[in-house]
């Protein structure tokens, strides 16, 4: 057995598991029954981030088995909890919110939310992108019409808050190489989008499902970054962040499974069951009850 040398981040589930979205994948559907008003709940989030911290963490991600956003409250209690860690030294550089995006196309939301959110530790919200066309991005949320992408994202920078995307990989849209460079570039050419994260969709157990591109499709997506960018670091835990005309691109695994022999742990995951474990897949894996 190895000893943890390294905690790079910690990912918690917050709020109440509503959700405005009606995705047919939805990964966060099973969790929903434990979202409960739980106070060992917080005290187990104020322990992961210190844990983390400790061991070298860089980033907080706030994201739920809903939508986050449909409860602010709960948000704003987290960063409470991480504003507290931050005075007393558990600071992490990155702290994300991982949203739809839906409530940021209204500004009264933002302007209520986003300033109180920043003061606490807030540097980024990552919204989820299945396809740069509006009209397929609702289609895959369920919705009959999606927020401009230019009124999110303007919302979001005029309150001082950086703008990530989350790119997700998924049959039949953004599912190679070719697909790829073009979300891409529309995101940085049109939209000013300079950092954005991909990985497939698949299930909560990291096992592939009828939504998860082809082999071929991530290996031809993994062949245009080699091609086309600079490797700025490999994960540990496979992928890495790449420099393309000066814009970070990032790929990974959307779950990866915790080996007790690796001297590193890729994230804590504090559930909403009060739960923390070393990873999305909690068996053999837990850390705190």
């Amino acid at each position: 057995m190895a000893c943890i040398e390294k905690i790079y981040s910690v990912s918690a589930l917050v709020g109440s598991s509503a959700c405005n979205g009606n995705c047919a994948f939805c990964a966060g559907k099973y969790l929903r029954p434990q979202a409960s008003d739980n106070p060992i709940y917080w005290k187990n989030l104020e322990s992961a981030i210190k844990l983390s911290a400790r061991y070298g963490g860089w980033s907080l991600s706030l994201t739920s088995s809903g939508e986050p956003t449909c409860d602010p409250e709960a948000v704003t209690k987290a960063l409470e909890v991480y504003d507290k860690c931050a005075k007393q030294g558990a600071y992490f550089p990155n702290v994300n919110l991982f949203t739809n995006g839906i409530l940021f196309g209204d500004s009264a939301f933002c302007d209520k939310w986003l300033p109180l959110w920043k003061n606490l530790g807030l540097t980024n919200v990552a919204i989820s992108i299945h396809s740069v066309d509006r009209k397929k991005q609702a289609e895959a949320y369920g919705l009959e019409s999606y927020p401009d992408f230019n009124d999110i994202f303007n919302n979001i920078r005029r309150h001082g808050v950086g703008v990530r995307c989350t790119l997700l990989l998924r049959k039949g849209e953004v599912d190679n190489a070719v697909k790829y460079e073009e979300a891409v570039s529309t995101l940085v050419k049109f939209f000013g989008v300079d950092n954005i994260t991909s990985w497939p969709v698949g299930n909560p157990d990291g096992t592939k499902n009828s939504f998860t591109p082809s082999w071929f499709g991530l290996a031809s997506i993994r062949y245009w970054l080699w091609k086309n960018t600079k490797l700025c670091h490999g994960h540990a835990w496979g992928g890495g962040v790449f420099d393309w005309k000066g814009n970070i691109l990032r790929l990974t695994d959307y779950v990866t499974r915790h080996d007790p022999a690796k001297d590193f742990v890729r994230q804590l995951v504090v559930f909403q069951d009060g739960t923390v474990a070393y990873s999305w897949i909690r068996e053999g894996a837990l850390c705190m009850k």
